[in-house]
């Protein structure tokens, strides 16, 4: 048996440009340079796109807030730095499209187009839009 080493960043078959999708939803872009690289070195995409925005670093405590509530909408028209976790749970708390009393949790079609299907609301009664882990499809590259 060979002695097989992983081949890392571009020189990797399953190399998809430095950027990929978390398991929580959210987008990942390898910038190992960057204050918070994590250990992989990959950042938010949505930190370093209010970064870009408001011209400086998120500061310790400030959260950046989705207004469409779509994880991988990171466009900067889309995002919006809070000073403090309470101010970002605000406005979550004022969202209108969460799952009503009574309301059916009806089956709906992944939006990648992959044609599989899954209930429209979560354990947490928020919409969904993916089969988990199809979100990246829908990303421009």
């Amino acid at each position: 048996m060979g002695n097989r080493r992983s081949q890392p960043g571009e020189s990797n078959p399953n190399w998809k440009g430095g950027r990929t999708v978390a398991s929580n939803g959210y987008v990942l872009i390898k910038r190992p340079d960057h204050p918070r690289a994590d250990c992989r070195g990959y950042v938010y995409e949505h930190i370093l796109a209010a970064e870009q925005l408001i011209g400086r670093s998120v500061r310790k405590g400030e959260q950046v807030h989705h207004k469409n509530h779509i994880k991988t909408d990171n466009r900067p028209e889309n995002l919006e730095v809070k000073g403090s976790a309470a101010h970002h749970q605000y406005e979550h708390r004022k969202r209108t499209d969460l799952r009503g009393l009574n309301e059916p949790n009806v089956t709906v079609s992944c939006a990648c187009g992959c044609g599989q299907t899954f209930l429209r609301y979560d354990i947490e009664n928020r919409p969904r839009r993916y089969v988990s882990g199809h979100n990246l499809r829908s990303i421009s590259q």
